[in-house]
């Protein structure tokens, strides 16, 4: 049984490891209020920072509105909004925003002291603003799994550690490819005719390692650590989507620690 899950850990960790990989840094933080409308019916609230680029700039701030509903202790459902600020360091200023819907189902099974938790999530991201359609997504669709393991036996931290596989539903699909030619300053590109938008892709593997802090039924603070690994599939292509320049896999790791307190009452 060990063999088998070691087997299944590393078949889903190879594909992000494999080939050249960069290491970048960050961290964030949340500020979460979590009401009980009624018996197992929670509205909550939560606001975010990002600071990526290895700790140097903001990255974005992000405003989520949601409602959970726990009909028995073993299911939880959900579902809320999230607003994406994004920052420009170049620019020094934050770009067109970002809309995001979500629904959300939790399943828990408990253990002795241990319990077991699997996420499912589906969110859809719109982009507002000016970008090359041909390379991004105006409507992506994301399916996020998340299997999680907690320590339940001490009365006021929760050690638990999980891991999350997201699915984009609906990135560019690599066109068709013509001739070859270089631009006046010197790019090598092909002729393309786009295909849509079409392809599913496994982009991201998300370890996180967290303790639970519980100081009372109001206030919780939990620190933790994030380690993505991400595997992107980026097409370029020019404004028009009339030539290719590069479709490659950009992998990189990403590092962050961050901190989260929610008040409930």
């Amino acid at each position: 049984m060990k063999t088998r899950l070691l087997f299944l850990c590393l078949a889903a960790v190879l594909p992000f490891a494999a080939g050249a990989q960069t290491v970048e840094t960050g961290v964030y933080s949340s500020l979460g209020v979590e009401y009980k409308i009624a018996k197992g019916l929670h509205l909550t609230a939560e606001e975010e920072v990002r600071v990526e680029n290895n700790f140097t700039s903001l990255s974005s701030l992000r405003t989520t509105l949601g409602l959970t509903y726990k009909p028995s202790k073993y299911v939880k459902l959900g579902l809320g909004y999230t607003l994406i600020n994004s920052y420009s360091a170049s620019a020094q200023a934050f770009k067109a925003p970002r809309h995001r819907a979500f629904v959300e189902a939790t399943g828990y099974l408990p253990a002795g002291n241990f319990q077991f938790s699997l996420k499912e999530k589906l969110q859809l991201t719109h982009r507002t603003g000016e970008f090359n359609v041909y390379q991004t997504t105006p409507n992506q669709l994301a399916l996020k799994s998340k299997l999680g393991l907690k320590y339940k036996g001490w009365n006021h931290f929760e050690p638990g550690v999980s891991a999350e596989l997201r699915v984009a539903l609906n990135n560019p699909t690599l066109g068709t490819l013509g001739a070859t030619g270089i631009t006046n300053s010197g790019k090598t590109y092909y002729e393309y005719t786009p295909a849509g938008y079409g392809t599913a892709d496994l982009d991201r593997l998300r370890l996180n390692f967290s303790g639970e802090i519980k100081f009372n039924k109001h206030h919780s603070l939990t620190p933790y650590l994030l380690v993505d690994f991400c595997s992107e599939y980026e097409i370029d292509t020019n404004a028009e989507g009339t030539r290719l320049f590069s479709a490659a896999y950009n992998k990189y790791t990403f590092l962050c620690p961050g901190l989260s307190y929610v008040f409930s009452f």
